[in-house]
């Protein structure tokens, strides 16, 4: 006679594998038993499209940011990246792959102000001389009008005027080097940027200008110089 037994199930637990490591290009998270999700930072992703264009607002309201400080710099970060991937539990850490990565595009960011403003101070003025060799036949004087163009636009900061004949102080920082500048600089970098309520990024891009305005006049001037 055979005795009454319980089935014996054949349903095997699974074991959880261990969370994958950081890397330089990547976050992933463990989350109890449920698939890690992972903050991908590539080309045309939520990285280059929301998360650095946030990062530039934001950096570019601070005085001095070219120089941020991390303990300023880290909070910001993270409510950046709260907002630019949600769902995914990451603690940005001070000296950590994501703020290694910010800490270069800053940098190149920076940068950008000074190569952008000898393009076009360059080409204003190269395009001046042409015109003024077309009126007068004469290629000789072509350094020297150069020259002495940049020491008019040099002169009393005329550079920064709308007009710099004029020099209407109600005008300053609205000539077309400021505007190409700061345009090709910033406004084109921060395009796509989120709304990060802990930050306050819709009203960073109104009254947060002052530095790059400041970069900008900072960069221009010296070539003018030269």
């Amino acid at each position: 006679m055979l005795l009454d037994k319980e089935p014996i199930s054949t349903k095997v637990e699974q074991v959880p594998k261990p969370m994958r490591t950081t890397t330089k290009t990547s976050v992933t998270v463990a989350e109890k038993l449920n698939p890690p999700k992972k903050a991908k930072l590539e080309p045309g992703g939520a990285w280059h499209q929301r998360f650095i264009p946030t990062v530039f607002l934001w950096a570019g309201a601070q005085p001095k940011f070219s120089s941020i400080e991390t303990k300023k710099l880290l909070p910001a970060l993270q409510a950046i990246f709260d907002i630019s991937f949600p769902g995914i539990n990451h603690n940005i850490q001070p000296k950590g792959p994501i703020i290694g990565l910010v800490d270069q595009r800053i940098c190149s960011w920076c940068s950008n102000f000074g190569s952008t403003a000898i393009a076009l101070i360059t080409s204003f003025l190269a395009a001046s001389r042409d015109d003024e060799n077309d009126d007068n036949d004469d290629d000789n004087n072509g350094a020297e009008y150069e020259q002495g163009l940049a020491t008019f636009l040099l002169k009393n900061w005329a550079f920064l005027y709308e007009d710099p004949e004029t020099r209407d102080a109600d005008k300053i920082y609205r000539s077309v080097f400021m505007l190409e500048l700061i345009e090709s600089a910033h406004i084109n970098a921060i395009a796509g940027f989120l709304d990060v309520p802990a930050l306050d990024t819709d009203a960073l891009q109104l009254k947060g200008m002052q530095a790059v305005i400041a970069a900008s006049a900072a960069a221009v001037g010296p070539i003018c110089g030269f």
